[in-house]
């Protein structure tokens, strides 16, 4: 019955959530759709049968894909705090487990456990500090998502990552990994290895947004692909960008990160080109014919893997499949004023 207990203990839960956790001027990007809920199930999905063998072990999965949907998008303790609870409540009252257990706990209630400082009790169960990763073996063909139980190990082995990078980019970073930032950089990996997985990634400037974005894409494997805002640039510049970095991701079938930040916005028509690819993964009216003539050849033999006519239409749809396949959108915005709100309002796939 473990299946089911998922399906519909996450129902449940994104249920209460809409209902509970509404948008408000300052948590205006707490909305909800379907797709994050297909999310938990595609995490959950992304585990390794050989690796995960007990109820115990995918408990935590699916709890730890809750964090990742639901929580990283809640901004204050007593919102994911109440997240917490509902998860606890599942766990509990559903599943038939302890969930001091399933989250590798202490249970402050318990005598016979050593008593906790206030301080580390709040730490330790109001903020969740579960870890998934693929990156764990380096040079692995056949990378595995499993549960990272060692930080210490992790981080030896992001800074080796960091190292790599540093000895390969003309660009060189200097980070910290912090407890926070190696948290970030296994959400980023976690949402770069999924088809279709894009971040909105909300900080002022200098918090690392974009570093990090770049060190968890050269982890995942992925180029980094960006648009150089120079003196002149203007929305036909922009256009023959994106084009370029749409043709690289549905003609090569290559996955690539597109990263862009709000810094780079000279006009609102920008933000409406992101919002249509996010939600279709095409701009209207973007591609010559020339262009399109590449696209047929590149994406003609999809056609006929799926016995499909080769069609226009039907050329052109498996273009888009590769495109939204391939690309995924890391969006660095500042939460700070009224700009925001609106282009969320005015761009919901954001």
């Amino acid at each position: 019955n473990l299946s089911n207990h998922i399906v519909n203990s996450s129902i449940d839960i994104f249920n209460q959530i809409i209902i509970d956790l509404l948008p408000t001027p300052s948590k205006s990007h707490y909305t909800y759709n379907l797709r994050d809920l297909s999310k938990i199930f595609q995490g959950v999905l992304m585990i390794d049968s050989k690796t995960t063998t007990t109820t115990i072990d995918l408990t935590r999965v699916w709890v730890h894909e809750c964090l990742r949907v639901f929580s990283d998008r809640l901004t204050n303790n007593s919102d994911k705090s109440y997240l917490n609870k509902l998860l606890k409540d599942k766990v509990e009252n559903v599943f038939n487990l302890d969930w001091y257990t399933v989250i590798g706990l202490v249970n402050p209630f318990d005598k016979n456990q050593p008593e906790m400082k206030v301080d580390d009790q709040e730490d330790n169960h109001d903020q969740l500090h579960l870890l998934y990763g693929d990156f764990m073996v380096k040079g692995a063909e056949n990378r595995v998502y499993n549960e990272i139980k060692d930080t210490a190990l992790l981080k030896s082995i992001v800074e080796e990552y960091l190292n790599d990078y540093n000895l390969e980019s003309k660009q060189p970073l200097t980070l910290v990994l912090f407890q926070d930032a190696l948290e970030h950089i296994c959400r980023l990996c976690r949402i770069l290895r999924q088809p279709q997985g894009n971040a909105l990634l909300l900080g002022v400037g200098g918090s690392g947004r974009q570093s990090l974005t770049k060190l968890s894409s050269y982890i995942s494997e992925y180029q980094v692909s960006n648009v150089e805002i120079v003196k002149g640039y203007n929305m036909n510049d922009w256009r023959e960008d994106i084009k370029k970095i749409l043709m690289k991701a549905g003609i090569k079938d290559k996955p690539l990160t597109f990263l862009f930040s709000d810094g780079q916005i000279i006009n609102e028509r920008m933000v409406e080109d992101i919002n249509n690819i996010l939600n279709a993964g095409d701009v209207p009216n973007l591609y010559l014919p020339e262009d399109l003539e590449a696209i047929a050849t590149a994406c003609r033999i999809e056609c006929q893997r799926r016995k499909l006519p080769a069609t226009k239409l039907n050329i052109y749809s498996q273009y888009l499949i590769r495109v939204r396949r391939n690309i995924h959108l890391v969006i660095c915005m500042s939460p700070i004023g009224e700009i925001f709100r609106n282009r969320l309002r005015n761009f919901p796939s954001l």
